[in-house]
């Protein structure tokens, strides 16, 4: 028993003294969408905390490549409809995981707690 409560005593200092993160999920997103709508949906894009990687014209559309986080992507799919008039569409895939950005982390980590807390 003493080796067992050792070990978690260590375990919590080590994992405080290394100072861990939250990561997220980021996706790859290529959209492809009417020229006309170009600005609603790189604001929209900017908006959901993506980086565009890159925008390429082909003859009246354009193929929009970004880094967006996953939670944003969610609901994207009517989103995206709405913005161009049910015109565009777009692939995603797993691209890399990401440090969550505090402000969000510690909303993410005082929800956490509320729920241990209820469950006690």
């Amino acid at each position: 028993m003493a080796f067992k409560i050792a070990g978690s005593m260590a375990f919590k200092k080590g994992v405080m003294d290394c100072k861990p993160t939250l990561l997220e999920p980021v996706m790859l997103l290529n959209v492809v969408i009417p020229s006309e709508s170009m600005g609603d949906v790189i604001g929209d894009l900017n908006s959901k905390r993506g980086k565009v990687l890159g925008v390429e014209a082909d003859d009246d559309s354009q193929n929009i490549r970004a880094h967006v986080p996953m939670a944003s992507l969610l609901n994207y799919a009517p989103e995206l409809r709405a913005l161009t008039g049910g015109r565009g569409e777009f692939e995603m895939e797993f691209d890399h995981y990401d440090d969550v950005p505090e402000h969000i982390a510690s909303k993410i980590i005082e929800e956490a707690q509320s729920k241990k807390e209820n469950k006690e």
